[in-house]
């Protein structure tokens, strides 16, 4: 596989250099001397699901350009993300080597368990997987990416379920002429990665193809001290294709199709444990605009994936393995928006309703711990549908005043829950029916935007928002070495109660923001630690469940500053406060004042970009996180650390800007951290360094 993969990358890297020729390789134009340009507002649309200056939406945005994302040392979406300190996933890896079932996003602490607290959309179309809610952050790749834009606060009134804490919004590139680029790099750890994207326009017809191809050896991810002969490299190889087709008859209507495919093979760190992940999805949709002054957009879109994961026992010296769990977890999922905006006077109408359907369950194959031998074949799963309808209108009360008032309903409907065992163990019915679920959730909103001053803005917002369990927590055992996590099909929705408070202050060349926040999460689900263990736990193993507690609360503040002290330079620094608790959880009363598991109350990000094309292109970045929880009792600490990351990049000459050399380091200091930890000691720990260099081409 690895010289395939070399052999592709010579084969699009020599075919990119053919096409050099043709291409119009003039030098750039040097900028004239003097103060830097002001920087501009990029123009969003997540915020209120309209596209609008992010200056001029009354809530906490920050974008990530295309260009900043191919200039990142990062290789995945996730770790390029984390420059955000608002973002994490549910543990501290990445998704370069972790689990799938780990790579759910947290945006301000709000996310103590594997499934997203945040919606993560493509283009408008849910990313999030429709059984377990976590993100496959490989079916983005990075030549594909025109803007990613980040939403911190409730965002349900106008997305629905799973924006509880934020959505972050990817927005493909749409190509207006021909473009051709290619990146193909390699680096530690035997790891290739080749990223191709290609867009034409042909009159009314616009196309854009873009794939990734990625395969790494990977890394011990065991403590050194406690790694035995099981552990082994967790490698991963994986590909990726989308394309997307437009046809634009005329300056009011666009019609697109679109569609990907996913192939992932994941070695998660011993010889048994493996998962793999096969997705389809495909899209339509039409953007219009009508004589009235009325926007339109329509999506339709369909999904389907196999998750297949592997799970072992290992001895406490770690020299040998049992298989405990073979698991597959088949799901589908449809589902459609519609959307409407138009404008009148002073007022800023948006309306539009919005459904998924989704089917899936879990296929397993348990094994005893202690042998390996067959016990028992296990299904369970279920179907739910989702549908909501919302309004909101943003009034421009004053040339310095905007106000934007919001509501959307929910309606929610878990069905069809069943489990089977065959055969049954003692006491535990062969056939199990659960009952169905619905619900009807409102989830208002109220925001105001007060430009006090030339250079200061004042935002403030109130809202609720909400997130259904997934079909993953409804039915779904998982196991993290001995450590078990069952299953709950009575789980309640998570509802949010919350509201922000911020400042943006921009003095010249400085522009700086900082946010209060405070949210109360009712209902929710947290990974619990068992008094007594349940049958799904086998004897030996820490057993958890996910149970719903009373209330929890968020709260903190976050800062932002940006700043270009010269044309070439430009520095990035922020930093966020979390104080994440449980308040109440009756049946559980020794959760209440403790910290929610897998939330630091501090993290700070600092990059550091000097861009000189004609000479060198530098940008350093720093990432502290601080102590946090393993696990809900707050037994298992993870201590703080900081990773630096660099990236250095030159045109291959003045006459030859369409080629760029890149050398990038993640981890630079080599620093050994934790990122999971379970009850009997053994310790993972991130992504040591890791270097690589490579090429990228641009026609």
């Amino acid at each position: 596989m690895r010289r395939l993969a070399a052999l592709h990358a010579v084969v699009a890297l020599a075919v990119a250099g053919a096409l050099a020729p043709l291409a119009c390789a003039q030098t750039p134009s040097t900028p004239p001397a003097g103060d830097p340009p002001a920087r501009l507002d990029p123009i969003v649309v997540t915020p209120g699901r309209i596209q609008q200056h992010a200056g001029d939406a009354p809530a906490s945005v920050t974008v990530i350009g295309g260009a900043d994302a191919r200039r990142s040392p990062s290789q995945t979406v996730d770790d390029l993300l984390r420059q955000v300190p608002s973002f994490s996933l549910f543990r501290r890896s990445s998704s370069l080597v972790t689990h799938p079932t780990a790579q759910g996003v947290s945006l301000r602490g709000i996310g103590p368990s594997g499934a997203s607290r945040a919606l993560v959309l493509v283009d408008g179309i849910p990313l999030n997987d429709p059984f377990g809610g976590w993100v496959p952050w490989r079916r983005i790749p990075m030549a594909s990416i025109e803007q990613i834009e980040i939403v911190r606060g409730g965002g349900s009134a106008v997305w629905g379920n799973g924006a509880l804490g934020g959505v972050v919004h990817v927005i493909t590139r749409r190509p207006r002429e021909r473009t051709i680029a290619a990146e193909g790099s390699h680096g530690s750890f035997d790891t290739t990665n080749l990223d191709l994207f290609y867009g034409d326009a042909y009159g009314p017809l616009r196309l854009a193809l873009s794939g990734n191809w990625f395969e790494t050896g990977g890394f011990k991810i065991v403590r050194p001290s406690r790694a035995g002969p099981v552990d082994i490299d967790a490698d991963s190889t994986h590909g990726v294709f989308n394309g997307r087709l437009e046809f634009s008859p005329s300056r009011d209507v666009t019609l697109f199709v679109s569609g990907n495919h996913f192939d992932e093979e994941r070695q998660n760190g011993t010889r048994i444990q493996v998962n793999d992940t096969r997705a389809r999805s495909l899209a339509t949709g039409a953007s219009v605009h009508t004589p009235d002054g009325s926007d339109w957009q329509l999506n339709v879109f369909w999904q389907r994936q196999i998750f297949h994961s592997v799970f072992s026992s290992q001895a406490s010296d770690r020299t040998s393995e049992t298989i405990v769990l073979d698991q597959r977890s088949p799901s589908v999922s449809v589902g459609g928006s519609l959307g409407w905006t138009r404008t009148f006077g002073a007022h800023t109408w948006l309306a539009g309703l919005d459904g998924r359907w989704i089917e899936g369950e879990t296929d397993e194959e348990v094994f005893l711990g202690t042998t390996g031998a067959f016990l028992r074949i296990r299904r369970a799963g279920g179907e739910q549908v989702f549908g909501g309808v919302y309004v909101q209108d943003s009034t421009a009360v004053t040339k310095a005043l905007e106000i934007v008032v919001g509501v959307r309903g929910d309606y929610v409907r878990s069905s069809d829950g069943r489990r089977k065992d065959v055969p049954p163990a003692a006491g535990v019915p062969a056939r199990q029916r659960f009952s169905d679920i619905e619900y009807v959730i409102p989830s208002p909103r109220i925001a105001a935007l007060w430009r006090a001053t030339p250079g200061t803005d004042v935002q403030a917002s109130i809202y609720q928002g909400f997130r259904a369990a997934t079909l993953n927590e409804l039915y779904r055992v998982f196991r993290v070495r001995n450590d078990v996590t069952v299953a709950n099909e009575h789980l309640e929705p998570e509802r949010l109660t919350g509201g922000e408070l911020g400042v943006r202050q921009r003095w010249g060349l400085v522009d700086a923001r900082l946010t209060g926040f405070w949210n109360q999460v009712q209902d929710q689900i947290l990974n619990v630690t068992t008094a007594t263990p349940l049958f799904d736990c086998p004897a030996g193993t820490t057993c958890r469940q996910r149970r719903n507690v009373e209330l929890t609360r968020i709260r903190g503040l976050e800062g932002e500053v940006e700043a270009k002290p010269a044309r070439d330079v430009r520095v990035t620094a922020g930093h966020l406060y979390t104080d994440a608790t449980v308040l109440e959880a009756t049946t559980l009363r020794t959760l209440e004042g403790k910290r929610l598991a897998q939330v630091p109350a501090h993290v700070t990000t600092l990059g550091v970009r000097w861009d000189r094309p004609a000479w060198v292109n530098v940008g350093v970045g720093a990432r502290f996180v601080g102590g946090q929880f393993e696990d809900d009792q707050n037994t298992l600490p993870m201590g703080r650390y900081t990773v630096l990351d660099a990236h250095v990049s030159r045109t291959l000459a003045p006459r030859a800007p369409w080629g760029t050399v890149f050398l990038a380091v993640e981890n630079l200091t080599d620093e050994t951290y934790a990122v999971a930890r379970t009850g009997e000691g053994v310790v993972s720990i991130g992504t040591p360094r890791f270097v690589r260099g490579g090429l990228r081409l641009n026609f």
